[in-house]
């Protein structure tokens, strides 16, 4: 309905009106000229570059002139692409710069006519001194800040107001003294521009208050730009020597937690892999000194000796908190289709590589070692002059002719399983495959285990209520037979093992592996030969990688798991690979097994999967120890996946010594109220007070002297919990979402 005006409010308008036309008609009649004024400056498009929660810089030009001055052009967007202005000269957090070129160049090749490409930065810097020679390192970049907290240039950035920028490394201090960057390679080598350049910028942005300078982690958000050309030609090129993408580190350092990129060395700044390889250049070199900070050695400060260095040695270090051996080059060398020079670490033969690794007596044979100097013998040092001949590079030496390797690739298949009808036995038919080759009996390690049984050996168990129905049994090579056909056949007794009370239970048989294969040197396999004392001759036998099997009782392949899979494996190989502490396992129930619900250990603790996993990662670590997603996915935590019959879990015995039958009871928890506690437990984050609310919400639980749940004859027959009701998977992800390494 239209809304009409009063009269007098009618006209009152149109006089109003009038007044108004004729006050603008008498513009210029009293002399003025009636011109318009300037224009105003146009508002800025987009939206504070403060405002944002994420920020992501596009570099779209270089150059730099004669006197080795960079110019950058670049923009700031969003997530959702809305442009970002508002940036500060203390914003650029670092900007690097270089180019490709050969180890020639630098004269560090260790194979005449074989120069390897390397990246050389051009802010080259001097690092110190070591028996009379130089040591260097690049790069010395452009910054708006100095490490002081000073701000270096009040005026090398132009912000266009439009979410594009400008950069120029010269420019004017706070104090009007003038601030440059320019290109100086210390003489090391020249500058080339018919090869392809980089740069490289990071960007840290602080709050409004630009005076503040805000160094803790979460004042501010990353970004990294990278921008590549061939500046004789000005245009864009490809990314040359990229061997590893960002992404394949960050499947350990994840942005966002404790162990991300940007927290290893240089907090909050440089936060992706690709930044790593501007700074850390071939030729760098550190100085190695005592606790008295005297000069002792140099220190290569390369991105491959640092890596190699960190990977290998703390894998070894009391505390290394690294999951997998450096030896394992595929770990972070994936093959990626999308990466130019994924598979060039295969070539490489440069004895500087080699040194990143095997530069102690654990890393090199114990004839290569002078134990009087504490260093490799002289005639030693130059790896290349022996292990460089033919083909035996990189891969050769760590995959083809090695023997843990080429372990990795053999495969154990267990063909067929058959119970007795009287569950005496199992009888299980069994190859181990090397391509298209059947491995012999005669090559497995036929060794005793130091602990008991034998070295080889398969595992025998069987899943009911979602659970491994009894403890970890190895059954050992002294049952195994070869066939006709070469297959292998082991004949499981109820007499030494718990065959009947799986067979009558009504389990599904599960088969997995601990087998091992001899080989001679250099990755071939052989017949185990054991001398006098026990030990192979002059041969290894490391692990083969296990798949667990299932079968029916009838004998039928059951072709998935049939436990609920609260985590995916690849979750964990992401790190790990297929090495996880004391066994090789492609899948999680190959490490539940052993560590099932009703298992206790050796201290009378809990040995159960959820509690040993958990107590690895809880504390310090690369992730943030209440991220759950990061292992279970996006609902592999989920409290309802757990089925209301699930098996309990075993957090102890009622004597606090090892569960044995005949002496004492385990003391169980219901599966639901036990997820929770194999992170939460006493002191800290298991009280009486949340135990009484677990058991209101049917959980089955008691808190004694930290002696944690109910001896197993008191467990009840039926259990009903309902944790999921309230603990949904949102509820569960918010309740641990502001938790961190500091806590």
């Amino acid at each position: 309905m239209m809304m009409m005006m009063k009269p007098n409010a009618l006209w009152r308008a149109m006089a109003f009106a009038g007044l108004g036309a004729l006050a603008l008609s008498g513009c210029g009649s009293d002399g003025s000229d009636g011109s318009d004024g300037e224009d105003g400056q146009p508002g800025p498009v987009g939206k504070p570059v403060t405002s944002a929660s994420a920020v992501v810089s596009t570099i779209t030009g270089a150059s730099f002139d004669d006197a080795g001055i960079l110019t950058v052009n670049f923009s700031l967007a969003d997530a959702n692409g809305v442009a970002l202005y508002g940036l500060k000269d203390i914003d650029i957090a670092g900007v690097s710069l270089g180019r490709i070129g050969d180890e020639d160049e630098i004269g560090s090749t260790d194979i005449p006519g074989e120069p390897r490409d390397v990246w050389l930065s051009y802010y080259t810097k001097t690092k110190g001194e070591f028996e009379g020679e130089t040591l260097y390192a690049g790069s010395g970049y452009f910054s708006g800040i100095s490490y002081r907290g000073d701000v270096n240039c009040t005026d090398c950035l132009t912000d266009n107001n439009d979410g594009t920028y400008t950069l120029v490394t010269k420019g004017t201090k706070p104090d009007g003294s003038a601030y440059e960057v320019a290109i100086d390679t210390n003489d090391l080598y020249s500058v080339k521009n018919d090869v392809t350049h980089g740069v490289y910028m990071a960007i840290k942005v602080r709050n409004d208050d630009a005076s503040e300078i805000h160094l803790a982690n979460g004042d501010y958000l990353n970004t990294a730009g990278f921008y590549y050309w061939l500046p004789s030609a000005n245009t864009v090129a490809e990314r040359p020597k990229h061997v590893i993408a960002n992404e394949t580190c960050e499947s350990c350092h994840r942005p966002g937690h404790d162990g991300n990129l940007g927290n290893m060395h240089h907090p909050g700044k440089h936060t992706v892999m690709d930044s790593c390889t501007f700074c850390h250049v071939e030729f760098n070199e550190y100085q190695t000194k005592d606790d008295d900070g005297n000069v002792i050695g140099k220190h290569d400060g390369s991105i491959k000796g640092i890596a190699h260095e960190f990977h290998s040695h703390s894998f070894f270090a009391d505390d290394g908190i690294y999951p997998q051996n450096a030896a394992n080059c595929q770990t972070c060398h994936q093959a990626d289709e999308a990466v130019a020079n994924a598979d060039a670490w295969t070539a490489d033969k440069d004895t500087a590589t080699c040194l990143n690794c095997h530069d102690s007596q654990y890393g090199v044979p114990s004839w290569h070692w002078d134990a009087d100097n504490n260093q490799i013998a002289e005639n030693y040092q130059n790896c290349v002059s022996c292990h460089g001949q033919g083909a035996r590079g990189a891969e050769a030496a760590h995959y083809t002719a090695n023997n843990t390797a080429r372990s990795t690739e053999l495969k154990v298949i267990f063909d067929s399983m058959t119970a007795a009808a009287d569950g005496s036995s199992i009888t299980t038919i069994f190859k181990i495959m090397d391509g298209e080759d059947m491995v012999p009996l005669s090559q497995i390690d036929p060794r005793p285990y130091k602990y008991g049984g034998f070295n080889s050996a398969i595992v025998l168990n069987g899943v009911l209520s979602d659970d491994f129905l009894v403890n970890y049994q190895k059954v050992g090579w002294d049952t195994f037979t070869q066939l006709p056909d070469g297959r292998l056949q082991s004949v499981i007794s109820d007499a030494d093992f718990a065959v009947k009370e799986l067979i009558d239970a009504g389990a599904t048989i599960a088969l997995s592996s601990q087998i091992h294969v001899c080989f001679g040197g250099r990755g071939t396999r052989e017949d185990c030969v054991v001398d006098a004392e026990g030990n192979l001759d002059g041969q290894e036998a490391p692990y083969l990688v296990s798949d667990t099997f299932y079968f029916n009782q009838d004998g039928t392949a059951v072709a998935d798991t049939p436990r609920i899979q609260h985590a995916e494996m690849t979750a964990c190989q992401d790190c790990h690979t297929a090495a996880i502490q004391h066994r090789y396992t492609n899948d999680m129930d190959g490490c539940a097994t052993c560590h099932n619900g009703t298992r206790t250990n050796s201290s009378a603790t809990s040995s159960n999967l959820a509690r040993v996993v958990h107590s690895k990662h809880y504390i310090g670590g690369f992730f943030k120890k209440t991220d759950c997603a990061t292992c279970h996915g996006d609902s592999g935590f989920s409290l309802s996946l757990i089925p209301a019959n699930a098996a309990p879990v075993a957090f102890g015995t009622t004597d606090g010594g090892r569960f044995d039958p005949a002496t004492n009871e385990q003391l169980l928890v219901s599966p639901q109220t036990a997820a929770c506690v194999s992170c939460h437990l006493p002191p800290y984050g298991l009280s009486d007070s949340t135990v009484a609310h677990m058991k209101a919400m049917g959980g089955v639980i008691e808190l004694n002297d930290g002696a944690i749940g109910v001896p197993s004859s008191s467990y009840p027959a039926q259990v009903e919990e309902t944790c999921a009701t309230c603990h949904s998977d949102s509820q569960v992800l918010e309740a641990h979402s502001n938790w961190s390494s500091s806590h």
